[in-house]
């Protein structure tokens, strides 16, 4: 269940005899989020809950915005494909037990839910009014800005319904949220701090977007060698897999299946194997594997077994 990027692609084909050469593929592959889950190719939603308090209440509403918007970002191109909900409260609600997570998930159908607590809040400060310098005219009224600094912690529930685990996976954190208030400089210091919670909005979809970033794929780099012989079939397909049209090279290799000579047949199936494993398609490269050992051992089985096994665990 692991999505694939290319970045980059080293390719140097040789002057070759009868016998087959390779040439080395570098390829930057997705890889598990560093909170552990493996997230790629999978549906999401997000839900907060609403506990009736106007401030922890719009924290979690622009927390769970600004990380459907990062994962949105990490896994779908930017995209608007993740639904936000919103949920009541319920008092001596457990949102950390699976049934409540299975039940939402149900709800939503989706692959894995991603539910957010309501904070919890400390004491809120907020530093001495500053004059604001900037060009143009400024209204009075918003002649100065006060920084508020307000700490809290937060938990968020994870379940995947695709994940052999199946249990649920629990996040807490901690730091401090720095809305702003503009005033007139004469405000008290209850007013100010008000009117910086009422804006606290905007740190809170920052925070939400920093949380995302552990649940965002990790990359790391492999090297895959792609086998092939002079003639124009088995050159074509070198250079379409190096253009990464991994379909259409497979469609050449399917093609160079039907020779008699067991070791290129061995090889051909072994590029295939490859190419399923591009695609994500990891049974079939394994199939495809398990012939080309069958037909005529390649040394360069036993790496590409091992990448396959790794990705299907």
């Amino acid at each position: 269940m692991k999505r694939l990027m290319f970045l980059f692609c080293s390719l140097s084909l040789t002057a070759v005899s009868c016998g087959p050469s390779t040439f080395t593929m570098d390829v930057e592959m997705r890889d598990v989020s560093s909170s552990g889950l493996d997230l790629a190719k999978k549906t999401f939603s997000v839900v907060y809950i609403d506990n009736g308090d106007a401030v922890d209440s719009t924290f979690c509403a622009s927390a769970a915005d600004g990380f459907a918007q990062r994962l949105e970002s990490g896994y779908f191109s930017g995209e608007r494909v993740i639904n936000v909900f919103r949920l009541d409260s319920i008092p001596g609600a457990d949102y950390a037990a699976k049934d409540t997570l299975v039940n939402i998930l149900m709800d939503v159908g989706t692959d894995v839910v991603f539910l957010l607590e309501p904070p919890v809040l400390g004491q809120a400060t907020v530093g001495e009014p500053v004059k604001v310098r900037a060009g143009g005219k400024i209204p009075a009224d918003s002649s100065y800005l006060s920084e508020a600094e307000v700490p809290f912690t937060i938990r968020l529930n994870v379940y995947d319904s695709m994940n052999e685990a199946d249990s649920v996976f629990s996040f807490n954190g901690k730091s401090t949220a720095r809305p702003v208030a503009y005033s007139d400089g004469n405000d008290t210091g209850e007013e100010i701090l008000e009117k910086a919670l009422s804006a606290i909005d905007e740190p809170a979809g920052t925070i939400g977007q920093r949380l995302a970033d552990s649940f965002l794929s990790t990359w790391k780099n492999e090297g895959y060698q792609v086998i092939y012989y002079t003639g124009n079939k088995w050159l074509e397909a070198a250079y379409a897999a190096s253009d990464y049209r991994w379909k259409e090279a497979m469609d050449i290799w399917m093609e160079l299946l039907s020779t008699g000579n067991l070791q290129k047949r061995s090889c051909a199936e072994y590029n295939i194997s490859i190419a399923c494993y591009m695609l994500g398609a990891y049974d079939l490269a394994l199939e495809w594997l398990d012939r080309s050992d069958k037909d005529y051992p390649l040394y360069q089985s036993r790496s590409l077994r091992k990448q396959i096994v790794s990705r299907m665990e």
